[in-house]
C-alpha cells in the first residue's frame, strides 16, 4: 500500500476516547494511517486523558478538540465510532466510505459515578486508564480491521460480504425481540420457548433470574455452565446479544466481579444496556466491537464464554487469537458452537441463510482443534453433544443440515 489511510475516530465531545485513538494511531500505526479525530459537539481536551496517555508515552496535549464537520471536504477512507451511539446520532457518514462502530465505555461518566461513591482519584483515573488500554488493543488491529480490500482479493471481499449480512441479520432479530428461527438460526421458535432454554442446559432458575429480554433463544449451548466461574472474576462474553449469558455470569462472580459483553451489532448492544438497566445489574457493562478485533485490554480477562457466534465469522483463527491476547495467564475458554461434523456441501455453504442460521460456517472439529493449538492455547477439549442432532433438525426442517453440525461444547486454557 504507497499511501496512508484516512481514518477518524468520532465521538459525541472529541474530548477523551476519540482523542485516545487519534493519539494511539498515530503512534502505533502511523505507517500506515493517517489519524484525526472529531465530534457531533466540541467540547475540549479531557485532562484526565492527557494524563494516562502521557503515562504511556503518546502525547495528546496539542490535539484540538474537532467538529466533524470540518472534514465535510476530507476524503475518509474509514470512520471509526468509538462510543455507544456515534452510530445513532452522527449526521454525516462519507459517501464510499467504511464505517466501524466499535463502542468503548465512557470514562468521565464512571469516573463520576465512583467519585459519588467516595472513591480516590486515583481510583478514578483508573477509569481512563482501563479504556486506554482497551482502545490501544483495538488500535493495534485496525489495518486489519478496516478490511482493505487490494484489487482481485475475492476473499476478503467475501469475508466482509458475511459479516454485515450477520450484523443486518442480528439487528433484525433485536428489533423483533425473538428469534431468528423463521429463516433458519440457532432458536426455537419466533416466540423463544421457554423449553427450547432448558433442552439447551439452562434451568428454569436461570432464566427467571433474568431481566425480560435477555433471552432470546440464540444459543446452542449454556456456556456459563462449563466455565467454571469463580467470585471476582472477570468474563468476557463473545456476541452477547441481548446479555443472558452475561447476567448468569454476574451472579457467578459476584459484586467483586466483572462481565464484558461484545457484539458487532448496535442493535443487540442497545437491548443489552437496557436490560441491564432493568435489572440494575452493575459489574455488567457492554461494549460495541467484532469479536475478531475486541476492544478488550492485553491480559485482563479471566474467562472467555461465547453461545454459537464463533461460528458466525468468517475468521475464526483471529477470534481464537484475540481471545488469547486477551486472557490473563492460565486464564480459560468455555465456549457452545456449532461444529461440522463432516463437510458440508457447498450450496450449504454458499447460503447466507444457512450461515446466519450458524450452520454454513461452522468449521470441522479438527479444523478448531488446530486453530486454537496455533492461537497458544493448551488443554484443548472439544465435546460433541449427539443429543443437539433434534434441535438443529428443528431449525432447518427436511433440509438434512443435522447430519453436517452438531453443537459442541469448546474448552481451552491458555
Amino acid at each position: 500500500m504507497s499511501e496512508k489511510l484516512n481514518v477518524l475516530f468520532l465521538c459525541t465531545g472529541n474530548s477523551c476516547r476519540s482523542q485516545m485513538a487519534e493519539g494511539w494511531t498515530r503512534h502505533l500505526r502511523g505507517d500506515l494511517i493517517e489519524a484525526y479525530s472529531a465530534g457531533i459537539e466540541t467540547h475540549g481536551l479531557n485532562p484526565n486523558a492527557v494524563k494516562v496517555m502521557a503515562e504511556v508515552g503518546v502525547d495528546i496535549s496539542g490535539h484540538k478538540s474537532q467538529h466533524i464537520n470540518e472534514f465535510k471536504g476530507v476524503k475518509l477512507d474509514a470512520i471509526v465510532t468509538v462510543c455507544g451511539h456515534a452510530h445513532e446520532t452522527c449526521p454525516f457518514f462519507p459517501s464510499n466510505c467504511k464505517v466501524i462502530h466499535i463502542g468503548f465505555d465512557d470514562p468521565p461518566k464512571m469516573a463520576k459515578e465512583l467519585a459519588q461513591r467516595g472513591a480516590s482519584e486515583e481510583a478514578q483515573l483508573d477509569c481512563y486508564r482501563t479504556i486506554r488500554d482497551a482502545i490501544k488493543a483495538f488500535v493495534e488491529t485496525l489495518p486489519e480491521a478496516l478490511g482493505v480490500v487490494k484489487e482481485g482479493d475475492t476473499q476478503s471481499e467475501n469475508k466482509d460480504r458475511i459479516r454485515e449480512q450477520v450484523r443486518t441479520r442480528y439487528a433484525e432479530i433485536a428489533q423483533e425481540n425473538g428469534s431468528c428461527c423463521g429463516s433458519g438460526c440457532c432458536g426455537a421458535t419466533p416466540s423463544v420457548s421457554p423449553d427450547f432454554s432448558t433442552r439447551l442446559g439452562y434451568t428454569a432458575a436461570e432464566l427467571s433470574a433474568v431481566p425480560g429480554g435477555a433471552n432470546m433463544g440464540l444459543g446452542c449451548g449454556n456456556p456459563q455452565a462449563i466455565a467454571q466461574m469463580k467470585p471476582a472474576e472477570v468474563v468476557l462474553d463473545l456476541g452477547c446479544g441481548g446479555g443472558l449469558d452475561c447476567f448468569l455470569a454476574a451472579k457467578q462472580v459476584g459484586a467483586a466481579g466483572r462481565v464484558i459483553g461484545v457484539d458487532m451489532t448496535p442493535e443487540m448492544i442497545a437491548k443489552a444496556r437496557e436490560n441491564a438497566r432493568k435489572g440494575d445489574y452493575t459489574n455488567v457493562e457492554f461494549r460495541l466491537g467484532e469479536i475478531e478485533h475486541l476492544p478488550v485490554a492485553n491480559d485482563s480477562v479471566d474467562v472467555i464464554i461465547s453461545n454459537c457466534v464463533i461460528n458466525l465469522s468468517p475468521a475464526k483463527e483471529q477470534v481464537f487469537r484475540e481471545a488469547y491476547r486477551v486472557l490473563r495467564q492460565n486464564g480459560r475458554l468455555a465456549v457452545s458452537d456449532v461444529v461440522a461434523i463432516a463437510p458440508l456441501p457447498d450450496e450449504v455453504r454458499q447460503s447466507m441463510d444457512a450461515h446466519c442460521g450458524c450452520v454454513a460456517g461452522a468449521a470441522l472439529v479438527q479444523e478448531i482443534e488446530q486453530m486454537l493449538h496455533d492461537a497458544g492455547f493448551s488443554e484443548v477439549s472439544i465435546g460433541i453433544k449427539e443429543e443437539s442432532e433434534q434441535f438443529i433438525r428443528d431449525w432447518f426442517p427436511k433440509n438434512g443440515r443435522e447430519n453436517y453440525v452438531r453443537s459442541a461444547v469448546i474448552t481451552a486454557v491458555k
